[in-house]
């Protein structure tokens, strides 16, 4: 449990102090131990927030995983619907570690940028094997360069939805989920009528 509580607490000052003002005294503070005790689970400040920051990517990942393999037997743009709009619940529901996020991300440390470099290529790289994998059970015939459009539209769309999510409230960010999820919509009825003519050429 232990592990678990410092890495909250890091998370936490992370997301309302940054990296420097979040130290070990602090994090300590917060889950009712001495500072010095911390290195007994974790040997240093780096390896606490590589864990910390881990667990959040991993956690994210896992979620994501979770809502393609419950919706794999519905149509595309409706598995892309859910994706897109599962990102924005565990967000929502995860706020100090979507703030912690967002801290790292625009203002990253060399200590753990590396491995955050390294944990977004390895979703990147899930993600497109995953919608490719989609794409082709459904459309036999659609071209590489088809699927990586797709691909590409959804990981836009999908970075637009997370920062409006952290920029908008209410009836404004709403707005924006719908016109996203038209925008997805579109996207497949534009494959669909590609691969009927391709269909209907055989």
């Amino acid at each position: 449990m232990k592990r678990k509580e410092l890495i909250d607490a890091a998370l936490l000052h992370y997301s309302l102090h940054g990296y420097q003002g979040a130290t070990m005294k602090k994090i300590a503070t917060e889950v009712g131990i001495k500072p010095a005790s911390i290195y007994f689970f974790y040997k240093n400040k780096e390896e606490l927030y590589i864990a910390a920051f881990q667990q959040l990517l991993d956690n994210h990942l896992a979620e994501m995983k979770r809502i393609f393999k419950e919706t794999s037997a519905q149509s595309g743009d409706q598995i892309f619907s859910e994706l897109l709009h599962g990102i924005v619940r565990y967000h929502k529901d995860d706020k100090q570690g979507t703030m912690a996020y967002i801290s790292l991300v625009t203002s990253p440390i060399p200590e753990i940028s590396q491995y955050l470099q390294k944990h977004m290529l390895h979703v990147n790289d899930w993600l497109a094997s995953s919608l490719e994998d989609l794409l082709r059970q459904r459309y036999s015939c659609i071209s590489a360069e088809d699927v990586d459009q797709v691909t590409k539209q959804f990981v836009l769309l999908a970075n637009g939805v997370f920062w409006g999510m952290n920029l908008y409230d209410g009836q404004v960010f709403e707005e924006q989920v719908q016109m996203a999820d038209q925008f997805i919509s579109s996207m497949f009825k534009d494959v669909e009528r590609k691969y009927d003519s391709e269909v209907h050429k055989k």
